[in-house]
């Protein structure tokens, strides 16, 4: 009760609250082009600014200032490109101070050091504000698992995908291997057949002839050669 006692006579929280990112007359004001651009409900995007307002009073009262959640600091950031709005109008007349935003300079001290900031941040929060910084809004480990999770799946679908190109790449090169070979197959039965028929042809005309080579020609059995003349074998010599 204390706290929310001292929060209501707090003349910087009274500003705050009262201190509106839209301006008046506009079709499309902050946080419409704030919606849009990160695809966020109409309702989400007016609690992410609620909760950049407790962002901006913690920087304002807390000795070391404050660390923002990823969606706050998307506010931030988005605020930030409204320079006259941001410089001219909220820093010198709401919080009646210049409020700067420091990036980390990378490296593992430094990605330390913001983690341990941000904790403190969220038990400033919780002290100040007399109840826990909401998930949705505050939860930068729930929203990379979310993150996590939906690329794991678009990389499961992407794998699937692949695996089913690869199948039909190969079941197909299985199809047009099986048809060259039904047709090798096709062309060899009827060469074949083609070449057989020529082969009949010409032994019929052999035989009908009566060659030398037979032994019943005019080389026969009666002659002086006997049968080992050069009939290739008959049989024998009757006679």
């Amino acid at each position: 009760m204390e706290t929310k006692m001292l929060l209501q006579n707090d003349s910087l929280w009274s500003r705050l609250q009262e201190f509106s990112l839209d301006a008046p007359n506009v079709d499309f004001p902050f946080s419409k082009k704030l919606a849009k651009e990160e695809n966020w409900t109409v309702d989400f995007t007016k609690k992410a600014i609620e909760e950049y307002k407790k962002f901006v009073y913690l920087c304002c009262i807390l000795p070391n200032g404050a660390s923002p959640s990823e969606i706050v600091d998307k506010v931030w950031h988005m605020h930030l490109i409204y320079t006259q709005n941001y410089w001219e109008e909220f820093c010198p007349n709401i919080l009646k101070r210049k409020l700067h935003h420091h990036p980390s300079k990378g490296g593992f001290d430094e990605k330390n050091k913001h983690q341990n900031w941000f904790s403190d941040t969220l038990q400033d929060y919780k002290a100040i504000f007399q109840q826990d910084a909401p998930e949705d809004v505050w939860g930068n480990g729930k929203i990379k698992k979310i993150y996590q999770k939906n690329w794991f799946k678009r990389l499961k679908i992407t794998s699937l995908f692949s695996v089913l190109l690869i199948l039909c790449s190969c079941f197909g090169e299985i199809v047009n291997t099986l048809i060259s070979i039904g047709i090798s197959f096709g062309v060899a039965i009827v060469f074949g057949s083609i070449m057989s028929l020529f082969k009949s042809d010409g032994d019929d005309k052999n035989n009908d002839g009566g060659g030398s080579s037979g032994c019943s020609g005019g080389s026969g059995c009666s002659g002086g050669g006997g049968c080992g003349g050069g009939c290739g074998g008959c049989g024998g010599c009757g006679g």
